[in-house]
């Protein structure tokens, strides 16, 4: 009896101690907090000689191995992150816009003209070649990287084969569709 005392005892004091000893364990601490933290999204926004959409080119008179500059475009990203630049052709028309003897009695298409597959455009930026080939081939053609605020001047040179008859008085229609993609 006198063992079972003693052990009770000395359990007891072991669960004091224990529980004594557990506080003054204790560590400093301290916390803050932080407030009003925010995301904002960047934009992309794209100008074409500062604005939103602009009226092309018009270049009349064309003829067999002519060539030239067709206009100048300065591209902007007014916003704020870098974005991927492309170009597409669209709303291409080929239209005959007549037909004289000299270019009937070589073609015998009086709807649709020639001249497209008779022309090849060149965009530039600075000297470095972007793209060249038919205006039909614009589809999606990479420009580069524009970062936020960057903007780039880009030139845009034609020249035409050395069709025949087949062009005379050919019209060539087509929009250039410049898309700015993250």
């Amino acid at each position: 009896m006198l063992n079972k005392k003693m052990l009770l005892s000395v359990l007891i004091i072991g669960v004091v101690a224990t529980v004594a000893g557990a506080g003054t364990w204790a560590a400093f601490s301290d916390s803050e907090t932080s407030d009003g933290n925010t995301f904002t999204a960047g934009t992309l926004d794209l100008k074409l000689n500062g604005l939103d959409g602009i009226t092309g080119f018009s270049i009349g008179d064309v003829a067999p191995n002519a060539q030239g500059t067709a206009g100048t475009i300065t591209v902007k990203n007014a916003g704020t992150i870098s974005g991927n630049l492309v170009v597409s052709s669209a709303n291409i028309v080929e239209d005959e816009n007549g037909m004289n003897d000299a270019e009937q009695a070589v073609d015998s298409t009086a709807a649709d003209g020639e001249l497209g597959s008779a022309i090849t455009i060149s965009i530039y930026d600075g000297a470095t070649l972007l793209y060249q080939g038919p205006i039909a081939g614009l589809s999606d053609e990479n420009l580069g990287t524009l970062a936020g605020a960057e903007e780039k001047t880009l030139t845009i040179n034609y020249a035409v084969s050395d069709a025949g008859n087949e062009i005379q008085s050919d019209i060539l229609e087509f929009d250039l569709e410049f898309t700015l993609n993250q």
